[in-house]
């Protein structure tokens, strides 16, 4: 691949072109970033690649085109193309063999583009990113039959015109992100496999009614105004659907989905259908979904009428939404979504009062679980959940973990931070002995009394941080820490024989933000000198001396003379206490001896 380096030189008015070459099987020029105004000439007629991205140029010579035949792939990003003439635009003509072509931010508005890019028979991918492109026409990619990849992200546009991208059999990739589309009103690209919506101000997507089989897998509607879910082909294969930062508040609505103002002329009534039909048909569409976002909408209760035809969902995103409970008081366990092949579900920031004992149950290969800012008193179990590898209770309000709350549940990572004053109980992690690998009880304002671990030989990560702890537990002792954190307590010092055990495993250390003892610092000798620990926070580590609990000093410095005053000054109180207590002792033997002989 010979690739060569473009030096633009300004000598005089006299324009200079100097090339490195680096020999390898082909050739690529590289003349980004060097204010070029054109494309110079004589690059060579085996040129397979051409970078003329953030430069000046404005005007395209066509004749220069004559020596750039065998180009594939030509990178014109970041110029000044949209104030380019009629001869500029026959420019790419002649590149019978081009592929890729990104034209992004040049300013180039649907006029300009349409001549840009006639009959470019060869053309695969095409980059039109950041331009002034308000509608689509149907003659934007006339002559285009290849292309397979559209990128139109952070255009203006507002109407795609009918035809537009019907013809292109081949197109795989549509991205049409960043755009001021309000409607999707009749959706029929069967060949289209990712499209790209999002950030648009789309209120309504509807597919129109074909036979064909969609081969979209993946369909991203986030940061819309979506009222309710979307009219998804009959038949498809989508498996990745991204809903998320909308304005659904209920799904499958009578009113809201198809209202007749947003639909084509002749469509409302085809279209018009009621809840019950598509729940009816709802498995068929809505069966190969393996991710689902829903998160950061308005959603006030679980969706089970949809997710119980998701019988292929592995990750369900819940996150951000007003949901107060999973049932209601009128409904039951029975009634709920089954989902077999669910593996993590996130509810956090959210308002659930209660998790109703047995829910877990309805998810049988659950591995992953986010339940934060679940306000309720009430005991939930979390045993006998035996696929639930990854559990998060952030946030919860709980103030206490219960014996045995965690029976024949596996978990490998417990994240139990951010609950004001939990306490654990006895046994409540004895269970976890095995398998827990990660655990987080990090900002819990907890003493080292309301800390109760049992032996977890298998732990490798712990967050300690945030707490009021003054001495760690000794359950951790057995733990083969990798990463430790034990910022913002109240350590005095760190246990010499725990340290010399972690020791052995232990990779990283946070100590920094307790009030550490500077004449008791052996522990830190241990971990930096003679085990060689990496302590990220190390110079922001302090400590306090005896006889000056104000005054901070960082922990690496040398203490030695203060230490020694601080042992003269305990030497000194401790020979004034004996001669005090020895002068008491002489005067009440004084005292009984008079009484005596009086």
């Amino acid at each position: 691949f010979l690739c060569i380096h473009c030096v633009y030189v300004s000598l005089q008015s006299s324009h200079f072109f100097l090339f490195t070459h680096l020999q390898v099987t082909n050739y690529e020029i590289s003349c980004c970033h060097l204010n070029l105004s054109f494309i110079p000439e004589h690059l060579g007629h085996e040129l397979k690649k051409l970078d003329l991205s953030h430069n000046h140029i404005r005007n395209l010579n066509s004749k220069t085109a004559i020596y750039l035949k065998s180009l594939q792939e030509l990178n014109l990003a970041w110029n000044n193309l949209g104030e380019s003439d009629k001869n500029g635009q026959l420019f790419l003509q002649p590149l019978t063999q081009l592929r890729l072509l990104d034209m992004s931010f040049n300013d180039l508005n649907l006029n300009v583009a349409t001549e840009f890019l006639q009959n470019l028979s060869s053309l695969q991918f095409l980059y039109l990113k950041g331009n002034k492109i308000v509608k689509l026409s149907s003659h934007l990619f006339q002559g285009m039959p290849n292309l397979c990849h559209i990128n139109l992200e952070q255009n203006l546009i507002l109407e795609i015109e009918e035809g537009t991208f019907e013809n292109l059999k081949s197109l795989a990739v549509l991205n049409l992100a960043i755009n001021a589309l309000h409607c999707i009103s009749d959706f029929r690209l069967p060949q289209l496999q990712v499209l790209n919506l999002s950030q648009n101000s789309i209120e309504l997507f509807v597919t129109a009614e074909k036979t064909d089989i969609y081969q979209l897998t993946t369909l991203d509607l986030s940061h819309n105004r979506l009222l309710s879910f979307p009219i998804l082909p009959q038949k498809n294969i989508l498996q990745h659907l991204y809903l998320q930062n909308n304005q659904m508040d209920v799904l499958f609505t009578k009113t809201v989905i198809l209202e007749r103002k947003f639909l084509p002329k002749g469509m409302a009534n085809s279209h018009m259908v009621k809840d019950d039909k598509y729940n009816q048909n709802s498995r068929n569409w809505l069966g190969n979904i393996t991710h689902l976002d829903l998160s950061k909408n308005h959603l006030s209760s679980v969706p089970f009428h949809i997710l119980k035809e998701l019988v292929a969902l592995q990750h369900l995103d819940l996150s951000d939404n007003c949901l107060l409970d999973i049932i209601s008081n009128s409904t039951s366990l029975e009634e709920l979504a089954y989902l077999p092949s669910l593996q993590s579900l996130d509810l956090q920031r959210n308002q659930i009062r209660y998790i109703p004992h047995g829910f877990f149950h309805l998810l049988p290969k659950i591995e992953l679980s986010n339940t934060r800012k679940k306000k309720d008193e009430r005991c939930v179990s979390f045993s006998d959940i035996r696929t639930l590898k990854h559990l998060s209770l952030q946030s919860n309000n709980i103030t206490r973990l219960f014996p045995n709350m965690f029976h024949q549940t596996p978990l490998v990572t417990l994240d139990l931070s951010g609950n004001n004053k939990l306490k654990i109980a006895e046994g409540a992690l004895n269970d976890l002995n095995q398998s827990l690998e990660v655990l987080n009880l990090s900002s819990n304002h907890m003493t080292a009394s309301e800390l109760r671990l049992p032996c977890l030989p298998k732990l490798q990560m712990l967050d300690l941080s945030n707490n009021r702890i003054n001495t760690l537990p000794k359950g951790i002792a057995c733990a083969a820490l990798v990463e430790a954190d034990v910022r913002n307590n109240s350590l005095r010092s760190l246990d010499e024989w725990m340290v010399a055990y972690w020791s052995a495993t232990l990779q990283s250390l946070w100590i920094s933000g307790n009030p550490f003892n500077c004449c008791s610092l052996t522990w830190l000798k241990v971990l930096t000198e003679e085990r060689n620990i990496h302590l990220p926070d190390l110079q922001l580590a302090h400590c306090l001396y005896w006889h000056n609990t104000t005054q901070s000093a960082n922990v690496t410095n040398n203490h030695s003379q203060h230490c020694l005053a601080d042992a003269s000054t305990v030497g000194d109180m401790l020979v004034l206490i004996l001669i005090i207590l020895k002068c008491n002792c002489i005067a009440l033997c004084k005292r009984c001896k008079d009484t005596h002989l009086n």
